[in-house]
């Protein structure tokens, strides 16, 4: 049971986070010169790269796209190991940035906040955490991450197991070995596909459960030399600037004819040359229409099937491994050597399709077929995406109302940053910020840091969105969706990864990166724009 609140700390800002949007939050924030104070559940900094540390997990957009550009002594000091990193040298990184900014001290670690609520009479904010503190603040800002709250499958006999039973979302800091362990992995989104091949060689036995497939693409990583982290800091400033005008923030852009406008061999050219290249590039160096066009995304369907087949020598086992859903609909992982897994003697695919799990029981896993016998079972089964992690800090905004009732159909934001009922309270995730999410996050943070700082310096008590400019946004946000491929898909983006959790609302912004960013900006040059803001602490609510 959570304690009460036994002590209190007055802030002019409190951020709640200490990943890659909250350290840079907390920074400019600081530099602005206000007392700001970031509210941290886990020991250390990194966000989800702190806590996500299972085998294989690893960086699916460029490290040197990844990171922080506004400090050119960061660029200067830190050199990246390979193309894609590892999760311990990001979290290396996000340390190296804690300590090179001196945020530390601004940070209170094993923090978790529980309630946040709005005080009409003073409009400020109060925090309690789960130890039993208390604090107060004139803004907050939840810098909490999109993929922060680990979904665990309602699965009977859980607690059951008597083996090792692990999360990929709140891996043990200490090192696990499964050398010659017979292994269950359940889920193969992005962390499933990664912790499979990075356990297919060691592990005695493994055996997949596959809700549904992925359409995974090479990652072709490579090492970093010296002369290419020189080549690489040399070209920074083109590499920052690509990344704040291409449509997802990546180092790469999108072609600007369609699939369908070109002969079929050059268009098989094409995908031969995105399968070599490195990282995320069926999505964002693909053809211009395959995100909105079925027919054309059906030639990128066909073509990965074709190499799912080469790969995979069992065909039966292949056929499991093809998606039936069209590409893009989830985002699409990356592998290293996924597929070949497979042809392993020792490793089995189930299709939770065709073989359902029953329970877990004291030794291993029952299904609708027979029993298997585990040493360790891996959930690999994502989180309570988007909306999760801020309907878990308990938000009451004016009016007493809650945040998690006011989402009762899906978030509602106005600019994925503020929600109607909840002055002075802005946010990272929802309806906002997407693709590459550090480089995506960079104008909305400075964003909110100008308001802040516009706020003060007009003598603002409150900010708050106005409910039409709210529904305005959610309407654009559940328009744009319906000329997409992704109207259809049953995914973490749409919430069916959560029984029960699919809403009228879309969670995701789908419209290019750039064209948000000039929303941002408009916004401020006319006045802030569907914000009322008001001007004296005693101003009437």
């Amino acid at each position: 049971m959570t304690t009460q609140p036994t002590q209190s700390t007055d802030y002019d800002a409190i951020v709640i986070g200490a990943g890659p949007v909250g350290l840079y939050q907390l920074h400019l924030l600081r530099e602005r010169g206000l007392s700001v104070r970031t509210l941290e559940a886990g020991s250390g900094v990194g966000g989800a790269w702190y806590w996500n540390r299972y085998p294989g997990a690893r960086l699916d957009s460029e490290s040197y796209t990844y990171q922080y550009f506004f400090n050119q002594e960061l660029l200067d000091e830190w050199s990246w190991s390979e193309e894609f990193v590892t999760q311990p040298e990001l979290e290396r990184y996000y340390n190296f940035v804690a300590d090179k900014l001196d945020l530390r001290p601004s940070i209170d670690f094993d923090t978790r906040v529980v309630s946040t609520v709005f005080d009409e009479s003073t409009h400020r904010w109060t925090l309690a955490t789960e130890d039993g503190r208390a604090y107060t603040a004139k803004y907050v800002v939840a810098a909490t991450g999109i993929l922060s709250v680990p979904y665990t499958p309602a699965i009977e006999g859980l607690d059951s197991f008597q083996g090792r039973m692990l999360h990929t979302a709140v891996w043990p800091h200490e090192p696990q070995s499964f050398d010659g362990r017979r292994v269950a992995v359940i889920g193969t989104g992005s962390t499933g596909i990664q912790i499979i091949q990075a356990l297919g060689p060691v592990v005695g036995e493994l055996t997949v459960f596959q809700r549904s497939a992925n359409w995974a693409t090479p990652l072709n990583n490579s090492p970093i030399s010296a002369e290419r982290m020189a080549e690489l800091r040399a070209a920074y400033p083109d590499i920052r600037d690509r990344t704040q005008s291409t449509s997802q923030c990546f180092n790469i852009e999108s072609l600007t004819e369609g699939a369908l406008d070109v002969s079929e061999e050059e268009r098989r050219a094409h995908f031969e040359k995105l399968w070599n290249m490195p990282g995320l590039v069926f999505l964002t160096h693909n053809f211009a229409d395959v995100m909105i066009n079925e027919e054309a995304n059906d030639t990128v369907v066909a073509y990965l099937t074709e190499k799912i087949k080469q790969r995979v020598n069992d065909p039966e086992v292949a056929r499991k491994l093809i998606p039936d859903h069209r590409f893009g609909q989830k985002r699409p992982p990356l592998e290293v050597g996924y597929y070949e897994v497979f042809n392993q003697d020792n490793v089995e695919l189930v299709n939770l399709g065709e073989e359902a799990i029953l329970r877990v029981t004291a030794t291993g896993i029952q299904t609708t077929e027979r029993h298997l016998e585990f040493d360790d079972i891996i959930l690999a089964t994502g989180f309570d995406a988007l909306a999760g992690s801020f309907n878990k800090l308990g938000i009451v905004g004016s009016g007493g109302v809650a945040l998690e009732d006011w989402w009762s159909d899906g978030p509602r934001t106005y600019l994925g940053l503020t929600v109607h009922h909840f002055p002075n309270l802005f946010m990272v995730g929802p309806q906002g910020v997407g693709g590459n999410f550090p480089a995506s996050a960079k104008g909305p943070v400075d964003w909110i840091t100008q308001t802040i700082a516009d706020a003060e310096s007009d003598g603002v008590a409150r900010i708050e969105a106005t409910h039409s400019a709210e529904q305005e946004w959610v309407d654009m946000i559940n328009a744009t969706l319906q000329i997409t491929v992704l109207k259809d898909a049953q995914s973490w983006i749409t919430g069916h990864n959560i029984p029960g959790k699919v809403k009228t609302n879309f969670t995701a912004y789908l419209m290019p990166m750039f064209m948000y960013k000039d929303k941002l900006a408009s916004v401020r040059a006319n006045g802030y724009e569907g914000f009322d803001r008001q001007a004296s602490a005693d101003a009437p609510s």
